[in-house]
């Protein structure tokens, strides 16, 4: 199962934009049986996602991956190349990765050598959060119907990165803080706000342990409540972002995939290519 908002965020000078009909879904080719959701920077600008998995589809083609974690690995040197070689991304990782290799700015000292800037503290932390990407592959092959589904992230800072694999649980990437306080109770800024509070005598492991105990859970879930599970996860994001004070970097039609061990890829909720043009229409 996989779910994805459709809003995308442009950074201007002015400030930040929003389009709501972005595409962060895709079937890995027609009539598959692997999809793909993406999170986190969301073009190389000069080249289109959509038409990286195209090429990643027409490999497969040639050659069907034996596993599912043969074709995120297929993925991973697809992209690696795209994310590196990009002629707007491309700049903008050299630029952060240079900026890495000196000192965090000190104001209290700001002539000191080998230190970032202000300025450059501000462009290394922009660059450091906004070229990061991910994206989960998941599906069966036809020659094993198990399913799989394999996390990748590529960082700025990072090296060519290998394929996670997801078991038996739920993933929540992009916008995850409200989903995990109303599931969890607490999100990775609130957690670390109460370990730095001084108020705070136990550890990390302890403070989880708590938090834990009143985690809201489930059991394994038929596949159509799954479905249901999905959507309302993904609509609480956005409204929560919506009626908040944080900017609306969730919204747009909510689109889900399904793939089963007994049918190949299928939307279950899909915009049309006119949903722009209706948007708001009665």
């Amino acid at each position: 199962m996989l779910g994805a908002d459709s809003t995308t965020t442009y950074s201007l000078d002015e400030g930040n934009h929003y389009f709501n009909h972005a595409q962060k879904l895709f079937e890995i080719g027609e009539e598959s049986t692997l999809g793909i959701v993406t999170w986190g920077l969301g073009s190389l600008v000069d080249q289109s996602y959509r038409t990286l998995v195209a090429n990643l589809a027409d490999q497969f083609i040639k050659a069907l991956p034996a596993t599912v974690e043969a074709a995120a690995n297929a993925w991973i040197d697809l992209f690696w190349d795209a994310y590196r070689n990009s002629a707007v991304v491309g700049p903008a990782l050299q630029e952060v990765q240079l900026l890495d290799k000196k000192a965090s700015h000190d104001p209290a000292n700001p002539g000191a050598i080998g230190m970032r800037s202000e300025a450059e503290e501000k462009q290394y932390n922009v660059l450091r959060s906004t070229l990061v990407v991910g994206f989960c592959i998941a599906g069966y092959v036809p020659t094993d119907r198990t399913p799989h589904a394999f996390e990748i992230i590529f960082d700025p800072l990072g090296t060519k990165p290998a394929p996670v694999a997801i078991v038996g649980t739920q993933r929540f990437w992009g916008a995850p803080n409200m989903i995990n306080r109303l599931l969890i109770g607490m999100d990775d800024p609130l957690f670390d706000s109460i370990m730095n509070s001084g108020h705070w005598n136990g550890t990390n492991t302890d403070l989880l342990a708590i938090v834990q105990q009143h985690a809201i859970s489930h059991p394994i879930l038929p596949i159509r409540d799954a479905i249901d599970f999905t959507h309302a996860c993904i609509t609480s994001t956005i409204k929560a972002l919506k009626f908040s004070n944080f900017s609306q970097i969730c919204g747009g039609p909510v689109e889900i995939a399904l793939i089963t061990t007994d049918r190949k890829f299928r939307w279950v909720r899909h915009k049309p290519w006119d949903t722009a043009i209706t948007e708001g229409a009665i």
